[in-house]
């Protein structure tokens, strides 16, 4: 027993590494994805090597509480199979792909598809708690906090020797990822600290710093200028109104939480310099459905979707997606797009393109089924993140950048495990 407690802190603080470094410096990323991975390895021979010498009475433990057993225990293996089940289609796809070199970075770029669900399902679920949880959301929005003080300490450094304003706005202003990303992690942590402030799931000095970075996360949100990080805000603020009013306990207060932190919203709109409001410039740009013809992404997605059509239903394999659509570019003289290798720029598209039927088929049932157990559970956090990651995706390929795919892979699992498994307030509740 104490060597998988052992096994689990290791893991639980390269987790919360993993957690924090996500928002920062993504370089983190793998040399810790293979720190957990090799943890995890190391705990499943330890398991199998304690089994043999019981086996041949050796000694006289078992190793009982097996990796195997907590998945069957927990009725994880469904949603296990389920989540891995794109990376193996990704491992398929390399089969029939031309571009191999493309094919291998894209296996190594996926492999939190296939790691995290393995090892948080598989984890001593007897050592989790609530509060190890809530560290790990704290954790996370620590570093959220941290990449937003960069990033506005470092427009302001550049401001005060280039007197440009929109130095504070979209990819001047992101220093660490693509304003999308940015916007994804920052509008998942602002939910949380919202989610919890609701539930009383906080202790005093939590509530306190929650309340002085609620308005903080939501200037950045807009600083950002993502179109579609600012509908997907707006979304998710009626989505917690509708949460508070059907919500049992202190809702009376929990709306007026909810109905401030929407003024603040709306106020910091409002107040953004018109010319750096992209929302805005867009939503007034349109006046027919011609003028969305005209949008950028509308030639992205054409030139995606034929490229899929002509591909069905295998799709062109795992490592020729780019090379696909770059031919489409040029085909149709969109020589921009085709120097900057543009991708599809909506996930499920890309998914289509790269892995045909059989991948949209896993990756939808994957979200729905997903979607269904955070209903089934009565998990809103979980609905939110699907509903933000989702929503995300329909205008970005959030998962061809590891970026991307670890915060799918980790948040996912994460929730779906907490959406499984009743967790104890504390450790000694459980021993």
């Amino acid at each position: 027993m104490k060597r998988k407690k052992i096994h689990f802190y290791i893991q639980y603080v390269v987790f919360l590494l993993m957690i924090f470094s996500l928002p920062l410096d993504r370089r983190l990323l793998p040399p810790l994805m293979i720190l957990l991975s090799i943890n995890w390895v190391m705990e499943v021979l330890c398991d199998l090597i304690q089994n043999l010498l019981f086996r041949f009475k050796f000694i006289n433990v078992n190793s009982v509480n097996n990796k195997w057993i907590v998945l069957k225990n927990n009725r994880l293996m469904f949603p296990l199979f389920l989540y891995i089940g794109l990376y193996v289609l990704y491992i398929i796809g390399l089969l029939y792909t031309e571009n191999m070199n493309i094919g291998k970075n894209e296996l190594v770029s996926k492999i939190p598809f296939l790691a995290m669900p393995l090892i948080l399902f598989t984890s001593n679920l007897k050592l989790w708690n609530k509060s190890l949880v809530k560290w790990v959301f704290n954790v996370y929005i620590l570093g959220c906090f941290l990449g937003i003080i960069y990033c506005l300490y470092h427009s302001l450094t550049i401001f005060q020797t280039e007197h440009y304003i929109g130095e504070f706005f979209y990819q001047d202003h992101s220093f660490f990822h693509h304003p999308s990303y940015a916007s994804m992690f920052y509008t998942f942590a602002l939910s949380t600290m919202i989610y919890y402030l609701i539930n009383n799931g906080v202790k005093m000095y939590e509530k306190i710093i929650y309340i002085l970075f609620i308005p903080l996360f939501i200037v950045e949100i807009f600083l950002l200028s993502s179109k579609t990080a600012l509908l997907i805000l707006f979304f998710v603020a009626l989505l917690f109104i509708f949460y508070v009013i059907i919500h049992k306990h202190n809702r009376l207060l929990n709306v007026f939480y909810t109905l401030i932190i929407f003024m603040i919203a709306f106020s910091v709109y409002k107040f953004l310099p018109e010319k750096y409001n992209r929302f805005s410039h867009k939503f007034n740009d349109i006046h027919s459905i011609d003028d969305l013809k005209e949008d950028v992404r509308f030639y992205i997605w054409t030139g995606a979707w034929e490229a899929a059509k002509e591909n069905i239903p295998f799709g062109v394999g795992t490592g020729d997606a780019k090379d696909m659509l770059k031919n489409k570019y040029k085909d149709k003289s969109l020589k921009y797009f085709y120097n900057r290798e543009y991708n599809a720029h909506n996930q499920y598209l890309q998914i289509l393109l790269t892995l045909g039927i059989p991948g949209m088929v896993v990756f939808v049932s994957a979200l729905l089924y997903a979607f269904f157990i955070s209903n089934k559970k009565r998990y809103f956090l979980y609905v939110v993140f699907l509903i933000i990651f989702g929503l995300n995706i329909l205008t970005e390929s959030m998962l061809e950048r590891q970026a991307g795919v670890v915060f799918y892979a980790v948040f996912n699992a994460l929730l779906c495990l907490i959406a499984f498994v009743p967790l104890p307030e504390s450790v000694k509740e459980n021993i």
